[in-house]
């Protein structure tokens, strides 16, 4: 008696929640060892702790390239401006605005 199995396909790269050492470069437009650089460098993710393969989450390297880029911060700054525009709408509502 012979068991078979059929090989599991992978999603398309869109669809997927990691990536592969060349996709991860190829994802920051960047060469292989140039993403080791950065990885090295601590301005890149380092890979996840799976058993026998090494993957990048994508999302870690697409907050990575937000950091590096400022973007991150300019996020970080409109969350609290959007707070305080909350705060401000709420402060005004309760006791009316002057």
């Amino acid at each position: 008696m012979f068991i078979t199995a059929e090989l599991i396909h992978a999603l398309p790269f869109e669809d997927r929640v990691v990536c592969t050492r060349r996709e991860a470069a190829s994802l920051i437009g960047s060469s292989v060892g140039y993403f080791d650089r950065l990885v090295r460098l601590g301005l890149m993710p380092q890979s996840l702790p799976l058993p026998g393969v090494r993957r990048w989450d994508k999302r870690q390297i697409m907050r990575s390239l937000d950091a590096l880029s400022g973007l991150e911060t300019l996020e970080t700054g409109a969350n609290q401006i959007d707070e305080l525009d909350r705060e401000l709408a709420a402060f005004e509502a309760k006791h009316g605005q002057h």
